[in-house]
């Protein structure tokens, strides 16, 4: 460590992570929790094996953290800044790797400013540990594929890209981009069936074991979720108007100009010192970027699918501008600087620093659910509810966070395995007969299971969320059942 810190680069990459670290600790509370935050914090208070569409990693580091601290907002929050700042430092030895150390403190400084990344080092979800195993199994497997006999190198890529698949089933993608690599590169190709590559696959079924034996036990509704994810069982009808939509959407959470430095990268990289470093970089970003971009011929995709190869093409990205950088030409480096400032002014905006608001804040998401809580629990105390039911599964585990007594919420109980909800006792299982329930729905009428289970269900009052003193998202309806 202290060898990479002789750098005047490294020393700056270290300080502009702390800086950013601590601007996302003292933000990260300013906010409330998004639905899927509030679902992996209730999942840590019933962990499994596994949840419905997800591995139980980040409803273990959630339940770690607030065990150990408390079920506070920053708690749930503070593994994300910290595996971002992780990240950061990754990406940061990725570019010194392949290229230099001015490479890694480009691709840190452009790593903080894209918007993906500065609402994903906040929000604790499934990303922020997917995309810190990501960026560990790229650099340990390539120390694996430059020193074979050290098993160690090995051992640790499986650790990582187990541990990723623990939070995101995504993260398994990556044993494909390193399968392909070796098949290019001759000289590399016996690696495929050497000892540490075993070493290396068997640290990785051994992870994914209680995932896929809990699968097995439920008719492998896991692997059915991701299945209809990409809405497969409905067939695939190309569509090239979501295709169209997805580059779109990626110029967006990347910020434009950026966005296209990084496909040029990608596309055409320098010269890594390292031999095939460049084609390890490339092949790192496109297979999964584009199984995503075919994906989204046939579903309309989430601008978030892909942040594990962002992280793989900031690196051949910030290679690309430093070349262009270093010609002198100003041209090129006004677009550089124009691409920074852009995406340093979009995050400003997401983060509410400008006095602007923009449409379709991904981070509004995170506004109103105390309050929305706080209504809920003043109608729950005036019809004496015995319980609390929500429409959604999200709805329901951001009742539960924020209601005083953090009580496990329900959904409506559906013959079908909906969410992880379908898999808890439902409020039929846990209250009897002539309990009265508080149901809080976005729907002006209430959904079938709660017209079956109950016989009486009238509205007692609504509530929508607001933003800037402007109301938002949909009217939340108040029965009582």
């Amino acid at each position: 460590m202290s060898r990479i810190l002789e750098s005047r680069e490294a020393r700056w990459a270290l300080i502009w992570i702390g800086v950013v670290t601590v601007f996302r600790l003292w933000f990260s509370h300013r906010l409330d929790l998004v639905g899927d935050e509030a679902h992996y914090w209730e999942c840590g208070r019933f962990l499994d094996w596994s949840h419905y569409g997800k591995g139980p990693g980040a409803a273990f580091v959630i339940w770690l953290f607030t065990f150990l601290l408390g079920d506070a907002v920053w708690v749930v929050r503070l593994p994300a800044v910290l595996l971002a700042a992780g990240t950061g430092w990754l990406i940061f030895l990725l570019g010194r790797t392949f290229y230099n150390d001015r490479v890694g403190l480009v691709a840190v400084a452009a790593a903080s400013v894209m918007p993906l990344f500065a609402v994903g080092s906040i929000l604790m979800t499934i990303d922020p540990l997917s995309v810190f195993f990501w960026a560990t199994a790229a650099l340990t497997f390539w120390k694996a594929v430059e020193q074979p006999e050290r098993k160690r190198f090995w051992l640790l890529t499986g650790l990582a890209v187990g541990l990723g698949f623990q939070a995101k089933y995504t993260n398994a993608a990556e044993l494909v981009s390193f399968l392909i690599f070796l098949m290019l590169v001759s000289d590399k190709r016996r690696l495929i069936l050497s000892r540490g590559m075993f070493l290396m696959l068997g640290t990785i079924f051994l992870l994914m074991l209680p995932i896929l034996i809990w699968n097995a036990f439920r008719e492998w509704i896991g692997a059915i979720h991701v299945f209809e994810g990409g809405d497969f069982n409905r067939g695939f009808r190309v569509d090239f108007g979501k295709f169209a939509g997805f580059w779109l959407l990626q110029a967006i959470v990347v910020s434009p100009l950026m966005f296209l430095v990084m496909l040029a990268g990608a596309v055409r990289p320098e010269k890594s010192p390292k031999p095939h470093g460049s084609l390890y970089l490339q092949f790192l970003f496109w297979p999964l970027f584009l199984g995503y971009a075919w994906v989204s011929l046939n579903k309309t995709a989430n601008g978030n699918w892909t942040a594990p190869a962002l992280v793989a093409g900031l690196v051949p990205g910030a290679g690309w501008a430093v070349a262009r950088w270093s010609s002198g030409k100003i041209l090129w480096r006004g677009v550089l600087l124009l691409a920074l400032l852009v995406g340093l002014v979009l995050t400003a905006l997401l983060h509410d620093i400008l006095p602007l608001r923009i449409k379709n804040n991904p981070l509004d998401r995170a506004k109103g659910w105390k309050d929305l809580a706080g209504e809920a629990q003043k109608v729950r105390q005036q019809i004496g509810a015995d319980f609390v039911v929500a429409d959604e599964y999200q709805t329901a585990s951001l009742l539960s966070f924020y209601l005083p007594d953090r009580p496990r919420a329900f959904t409506p109980d559906w013959p079908q395995v909906m969410t992880q909800y379908s898999l808890w006792p439902s409020y039929r299982e846990s209250f009897s007969e002539g309990s009265t329930g508080l149901y809080v729905a976005e729907q002006p009428n209430p959904l079938p299971p709660i017209a079956r289970d109950f016989e009486s269900v009238r509205v007692v009052g609504t509530y929508r969320r607001a933003s800037w003193g402007q109301p938002m998202g949909p009217t939340f309806h108040f029965y009582e059942c």
